[in-house]
């Protein structure tokens, strides 16, 4: 969600909150229901897909390494050396440096070249990766 977004969400809930209270004036509760329980109801979604999202992409980021090309480091053993959005560089322990780029774990030559290495299926698993580098 952006900026505008959440601004214009913010902005509708009010004069939603504020028709219901207006409502409330004439028909009492049954009338301040009908403002709050839409921005109840939104607001609530929202906030369960955010944490939702939030838990995945943690869980996601501590998961998301395969064991290293001398077969010594596990994902546990990286060390994150920079980081871009929906990006990021790792050094394992051997000292090769990787790129994570969304589902493919790419080793980082000198001369910043690279070289596929691993890729990760629907499942969460790693395969090699076989694909040409655009």
């Amino acid at each position: 969600m952006t900026v505008i977004e959440l601004l214009f969400f913010v902005v509708l809930s009010a004069g939603l909150l504020a028709v219901g209270h207006l409502l409330s004036l004439k028909w009492g509760t049954a009338g301040l229901l009908v403002g709050f329980v839409p921005v109840g109801l939104f607001w609530s979604c929202v906030s369960l897909f955010a944490i939702r999202g939030m838990f995945f992409s943690l869980r996601y980021s501590l998961s998301s390494r395969p064991v290293c090309r001398q077969g010594k480091c596990k994902r546990t053993n990286y060390v994150m050396v920079d980081s871009a959005p929906k990006k990021a560089v790792f050094r394992c322990k051997c000292g090769d440096l990787y790129l994570s780029r969304g589902d493919r774990f790419l080793q980082l030559l000198p001369g910043n070249s690279l070289l596929p290495y691993m890729v990760r299926d629907g499942s969460g698993d790693w395969h090699p990766d076989t694909a040409e580098l655009k």
